[in-house]
């Protein structure tokens, strides 16, 4: 019980603020005191709750703000590139590790000059403070400031050590694998199998989402699990010495192979912890292995806390690992003995859905939504991505090209049960309504609470669990099918205004088009939209043709709109002046340099070169430049989720100039 109050007390402590977090320190510590002989329970909590709080104040006070105090300076000093996040035009967006004074940070930079992962530099570099957007994400990640390099001294790759050694091992075995795969499997392996899911195209990533398996195409603890699960066959159970003798070599490299996410290094710690306490006369227990593993990450890195990998890690473990055999265990007994043999599938029946029922409060509140098709989806994609992490392993330590055909074979077969669940899209249910992960927090909190207590104790919370989910269902649809609504989506080149309607939607294209078919499908599958009304691409050329090709894998769309023909795209032409008006609002796109448009809505695509002028009532951008935006725009790429609420019913008509 110490873990999750640990946790409750650091989160607390960071939305409340120093002086909160303080006092619930004083009150938990003094709490403790007071019932450290009587009531061993509320002792525990307190005391997690009161270290939570101390850990969270001191990391925000003794690290944080100091950090923070740098914003607004010009520094010099060394940088190490450990992350490549962005490469726009001649500008490449990285992550660096920077000394300040007494402190070393963690800092999002910008650049014109190329660095590459592993360099040190010496560099001039202008600081401010990380996007207050991002906030929450920004300080799970430790990167509490950003800036650009206005100069670099000095760029020189760093002497290759242990880390530098385990990254080229990963290019040696995705080079390997790249040569043996081609098209979506290629795609798919490296994403699965080396968390490179940069690689992966738009459709196979929305249907991926749509499917409900996202967590195995981050590298996570599950993979860290399964691969260290694979190698540990190697030893007998009975040498139990040897198995524990190798965990501390598997622990630390597993790491350093699959990376420093919060997600492996909880794994790799409960990994290290289960294996080794048979050497002390210890019962190897998920429960126990989880909580001192979240602690020890917890305190050493309050921050984690709001980390969201982290968080879906935890919980799924909880759910999978722990609460679901405990279920799966009770039902169990119900069944005739004749009929025993069931018992496993049981069993993995109910560790995924209590994994999804754990991790539905993370997932409403920040992916705004649930896939109903996760539990079968990911029953069905694990046992064939442990085989192709096995025969990985073996490819990239041998280079023998035979062990590429099992690889290809499972994950061919993982790319046909994506697109079987991901083509579903009325099997994600949408929660974007205010209040949806308290919701999917009392189901978690149902499914945690029946496994303990006897049967009834069972069916009342199941009861309980399914009550509440079909509320939530319920409550979904309706807000669903009344929501009337215009959401703005983009990237640098070119953005969209997405006009839903229950659960259908118009969508106006600003731009090529190019790279926007996933921006569009996502603000349409978190706000229970499955289907394009009208899709209106006046500008599209070319370029944009493989990205409507894109969308209209991804969405059933009736109509679309084009200024002129696109090969293979069937749609009716207008005039490229001519104007979409949305309850009477007109619309229009128009390049960023355009000062002239004056409709009431202007999408404006492109680059911006110079402080941007416009006529528009609304102008909308989507831009990471430093130039100051006229106060009658929005820039979407800070606020994402902007969007202008409709009266009545929604009338969507064509004008021409």
């Amino acid at each position: 019980m110490f873990a999750p109050f640990l946790a409750a007390g650091a989160l607390i402590a960071y939305f409340g603020g120093s002086f909160a977090g303080g006092c619930i320190f004083v009150a938990a510590a003094a709490f403790s005191i007071v019932f450290a002989k009587k009531l061993k329970n509320v002792t525990i909590c307190s005391a997690g709750l009161a270290a939570g709080s101390a850990a969270m104040v001191i990391y925000t006070l003794c690290y944080g703000m100091p950090v923070i105090g740098y914003a607004g300076q010009t520094v010099t000093t060394t940088v190490k590139v450990t992350g490549i996040t962005e490469k726009s035009g001649d500008t490449q967006r990285f992550i660096g590790d920077v000394t300040l004074g007494d402190y070393s940070a963690k800092v999002d930079l910008s650049s014109e000059s190329s660095v590459e992962v592993g360099n040190v530099a010496v560099a001039v570099i202008d600081l401010e403070r990380a996007d207050k957007e991002n906030e929450v994400i920004n300080f799970a990640n430790g990167i509490l400031l950003s800036g650009s390099v206005s100069e670099f001294f000095e760029i020189k790759k760093q002497n290759i050590g242990l880390s530098g050694f385990i990254e080229q091992i990963r290019d040696e075995m995705t080079d390997r694998l790249s040569e043996e795969l081609f098209g979506e499997e290629r795609q798919l392996a490296l994403s699965m199998f080396f968390g490179k899911d940069e690689s992966l195209s738009q459709t196979l990533s929305e249907r991926i989402r749509i499917s409900g398996v996202s967590h195995f195409t981050a590298v996570s603890g599950a993979h860290f699990a399964i691969l260290a699960s694979v190698i540990l066959r190697l030893f007998p159970n009975k040498n139990r010495k040897a198995r524990a003798l190798f965990s501390f070599f598997i622990a630390p490299c597993g790491v350093l192979f699959f990376g420093f996410t919060l997600s492996v290094m909880r794994s790799s710690l409960m990994f290290l912890l289960m294996s080794i306490a048979p050497l002390f006369k210890r019962r190897a227990d998920t429960l126990n292995s989880l909580c001192i593993a979240v602690c020890i990450i917890l305190i050493t890195m309050p921050q984690a806390v709001l980390d969201i990998g982290f968080a879906l890690s935890v919980l799924g473990v909880f759910g999978a690992g722990i609460a679901g055999p405990a279920i799966a265990e009770k039902l169990c007994e119900l069944i005739p003995e004749k009929a025993k043999f069931v018992s496993p599938a049981v069993t993995v029946f109910m560790s995924s859905v209590c994994a999804v029922f754990c991790t539905a409060p993370v997932s409403a509140a920040v992916f705004k939504g649930l896939s109903l098709n996760a539990v079968l989806a990911s029953i069905l994609i694990m046992p064939l991505l442990t085989v192709g992490m096995t025969f990985m392993l073996l490819l990239g330590l041998t280079g023998a090209g035979m062990f590429a055909v099992p690889i290809e074979l499972s994950v061919r077969l993982i790319i046909m049960i994506i697109n079987l669940f991901g083509s579903e899209r009325r099997a994600f249910i949408g929660l974007n309504f205010f209040g949806a992960w308290i919701f999917a927090a009392i189901c978690a909190i149902f499914v945690a609470v029946s496994m303990f207590g006897n049967m009834k104790t069972l069916w009342k919370c199941t009861a309980g669990t399914v009550v509440v989910a079909a509320v939530c269902i319920a409550v979904s649809f309706g807000v669903n099918e009344n929501r009337r609504e215009i959401r703005f989506v983009g990237n640098s080149t070119t953005n969209a205004a997405v006009v839903i309607c229950g659960e259908k939607a118009d969508v106006y294209v600003s731009g090529s088009g190019v790279g926007i078919a996933d921006d569009i499908s996502r603000c349409m599958r978190e706000n229970g939209a499955y289907e394009i009304n009208m899709l209106a691409a006046i500008d599209s050329d070319f370029c944009g043709e493989l990205a409507l090709g894109e969308l209209l894998q991804l969405c059933d769309i009736e109509n679309i709109v084009l200024g002129k023909n696109i090969s293979g795209i069937p749609a009716r032409l207008v005039n490229k002046n001519s104007t979409f008006c949305v309850n009477g609002m007109t619309i229009e796109s128009a390049k960023a340099s355009d000062s002239k448009t004056s409709a009431d809505i202007v999408l404006y695509h492109g680059t911006i070169t110079k402080p941007p002028q416009t006529g528009a009532e609304l102008a909308i951008y989507f831009t990471n430049t430093s130039y100051d935006l006229p106060e009658n725009s929005v820039n979407i790429y800070r606020d994402r989720d902007y969007c202008i609420k409709l009266n009545g019913d929604v009338k969507i008509e064509y004008r021409a100039k």
